[in-house]
């Protein structure tokens, strides 16, 4: 069933980097240097909506929180910030601050206690003046300090007031920052980065080569504190503190939620699918089995990982913050006769669908929101039991594929595409989507039609429909997404997460709630494969499946891949070869048959080859077995050999998958107990399953 949903997050993974959640409504993308570039002596926490250091008695102390960014597009960069500062000290400052660490160089715009706005730049020791401003700052919480910069110069703003312009200063193009200077209390809001201002006119040598940076172009001006970001058309743009990835994670999570469930109408309309309950509740199930499956299936980046993450939670919390408003207004329950389950139902059970299939990821968010200890016992079985039902139901109309191992229609059985139109959109997030996510967004819907054999095209647009809706149309064989639903949605999440008023920014003060994102589950190396000895049983006959990383589903009958993304494969030789050397005893040896006869030494585990995920309850379960076994607290360096009872025993495979990706060194011997008997050696009776 998976249809490479992580292209899309790798698709949109260079937008920016992580936030810390703690202060990420103040600081933006500045929040993650707060924990690592503290100064003992100085303090950090928010009051009345600011970020706010404090150094109480360390004189001519300097705090600064730096962000590598990296020379400017071509485009521009603008970064905005408003600042405080309370302080006895009139050289007392708070400031916006360029710096190039390896070439020495430094460029300061700084407000003082005694209301001086002050420009300069250092080379080396080498100091250079570029303004001294009276009473541009005013103290009073309204203080906002821009730069505005292109590659070789940068103009500095105070409170809209051009303060100076810099030009081939050494401290250019590596890193940006707030400067806190000497004892006192200093305040920061709103800090934000946006690269949408338009290119120099006429260049540098077309001015003489002293062309000041470019002014925003309209529409698109610089944000403040309720700014648009670049974005054109109307309506409310919640940017969730400057934080690029937490932004991807909203509105993406936003968007394949809605999406995915009216693909699943799609797939039972289009393929005629069996629906034996309620349509509704089917394909939520089946939108939120596509949502988990890259958060099981973690890439090597660290930010693809993060932004898939973010938006599998943002997927099921639009329930969760609906259901709850609805709630408050005392309409917790939805009108009777409506097909749909109710808000915080769908919540539950989309989420516990998450959470079984991979519960490292998801037990801090059904915590948070109090998901009872009898609910988290049944969700593993519930995502093996739904995973396994539309792998299944799927399976004759899918093409068989890495990702797809149940298919059984070959890799280039014809069907017809799946198609995708972004339409102009007269609202600021339509346009969100239509400039600047839909060639990703576009790139991954289109795998659905490579991966499942249509009988017609099926046609997706996203447009203004003036109406908070989506839908699955069986006549026409189209989805329709409506930009206004949206928006709608990322608005409620930006009200209640942020504290802004209908997804625009308030006065300071409001209250911050935050999902916490635990960090990416990390890969194991893949395995080399070796061909098997020629001549008699050939163990590595080819059946034309491809290697998967994903777990084969129940009952795990069928042809095998020849090769394994995480094990070495081995044929009866080679098992034979290493459990009779005697420089190698330290093998485990885990047959995953279920049959009364395995061979000598073997450990009789049939639960280790079950289907579910990588990252679910079975997976922990297996790796503490296998430490008990090995002897050993922490490594993974005891060697496996697994086997099942031959080569169309997938649960040897899965056990495989399920111990390299751990961390496990793994041989899997494909042949099995079918092997083994064939070349003539000796089997025992299992003794006790589970042993």
């Amino acid at each position: 069933m998976h249809v490479r949903g992580a292209a899309l997050f790798l698709a949109l993974a260079a937008v920016g980097s992580p936030a810390h959640a703690e202060f990420e409504q103040q600081l933006g993308p500045l929040s993650g240097a707060v924990r690592t570039q503290m100064l003992q002596g100085w303090t950090a926490g928010v009051e009345d909506g600011w970020f706010t250091l404090r150094n109480k008695a360390l004189a001519g102390s300097e705090q600064t929180l730096y962000l590598k960014v990296g020379q400017p597009p071509e485009t521009g960069r603008i970064t905005d910030v408003n600042v405080v500062l309370n302080s006895k000290n009139p050289k007392a400052s708070i400031g916006l601050a360029l710096t190039n660490r390896a070439r020495k160089g430094l460029c300061l715009l700084e407000l003082t206690a005694a209301k001086q706005t002050i420009l300069f730049c250092l080379d080396g020791d080498k100091r250079r003046d570029i303004a001294n401003v009276a009473n541009v700052a005013k103290l009073d919480g309204s203080d906002r300090i821009k730069v505005v910069e292109v590659p070789g110069a940068a103009r500095f703003i105070v409170n809209g007031q051009k303060i100076g312009d810099i030009e081939n200063e050494p401290a250019l193009g590596s890193e940006l920052g707030i400067m806190a200077y000497d004892v006192g209390t200093f305040g920061i809001a709103d800090f934000a980065i946006n690269s949408n201002i338009a290119p120099a006119q006429g260049g540098k040598a077309a001015q003489g080569g002293n062309a000041p940076p470019p002014q925003p172009r309209p529409p698109q001006a610089a944000p403040d504190s309720g700014s648009n970001s670049g974005l054109p058309g109307a309506g409310p743009y919640p940017r969730f503190g400057g934080d690029s990835l937490r932004i991807v994670a909203v509105y993406i999570g936003i968007m394949r939620s809605i999406f995915m469930h009216e693909f699943g109408h799609a797939l039972i309309g289009e393929l005629e699918l069996p629906s034996t309950g309620a349509e509704e509740d089917a394909v939520d199930i089946y939108s939120a089995l596509q949502i988990v499956e890259p958060t099981m299936y973690p890439s090597s980046d660290e930010d693809t990982n993060a932004m898939a993450q973010g938006a599998a939670k943002y997927a099921a919390l639009q329930w969760y913050y609906s259901g709850k408003l609805a709630e408050a207004r005392g309409a917790g329950n939805s009108p009777w006769q409506d097909e749909h389950t109710g808000d915080l139902k769908r919540f539950r059970n989309m989420l516990c669908i998450m959470y079984g299939g991979n519960p490292g990821v998801f037990a801090s968010l059904v915590d948070q929101v109090g998901f009872e200890d009898r609910t988290k016992a049944r969700c593993a079985d519930e995502f093996t039991k739904q995973n396994r039902a539309w792998r299944r139901i799927l399976a004759p109309h899918t093409r068989v594929g890495a990702w797809s191992p149940d298919g059984q229609q070959p890799a280039n059985a014809p069907g017809a595409p799946v198609n995708v139109t972004f339409e102009p959109s007269s609202r600021r997030i339509g346009n969100l989507f239509a400039n600047n996510l839909s060639d990703a967004i576009t790139t991954n819907i289109k795998l659905l039609g490579q991966t499942y054999v249509l009988p017609r095209p099926v046609n997706v647009v996203f447009k203004d429909c003036g109406k908070l809706n989506a839908w699955y149309s069986p006549r026409e064989g189209s989805i329709t997404m409506c930009y206004e639903l949206i928006e709608n949605i990322a608005v409620m999440i930006s009200d209640i997460e942020m504290g802004t008023v209908g997804g625009e920014p308030k006065q300071a003060g409001a209250p911050q709630r935050q999902v916490p994102q635990p960090p990416p589950r990390q890969q194991a190396p893949a395995g080399q494969p070796q061909r098997a000895p020629g001549g008699g049983f050939d163990e590595l006959q080819d059946s034309g499946v491809p290697p998967t990383t994903l777990l084969f589903s129940a009952p795990y009958k069928g042809p095998t891949p020849t090769t394994h993304p995480r094990a070495k494969v081995i044929t009866t030789k080679d098992v034979v070869a290493l459990l009779t050397d005697e420089k190698n005893k330290n093998f485990l040896v885990i047959d995953t048959s279920g049959q009364r006869e395995t061979i000598p030494g073997a450990f009789p585990l049939s639960d280790a080859g079950s289907d579910g995920s990588i990252t679910d309850q079975m997976q922990e379960a297996f790796d503490g077995w296998l430490h008990k076994k090995a002897g050993t607290e922490k490594e993974h360096n005891v060697p496996l050999i697994i086997l099942g009872a031959g080569m169309n025993d997938r649960s040897a495979y899965n056990a495989a998958l399920r111990a390299g990706m751990m961390g496990w060194p793994v041989y899997w011997y494909r042949g099995g107990l079918e092997a083994w008997v064939a070349n003539g050696l000796p089997t025992k009776a299992v003794k006790s399953q589970g042993q």
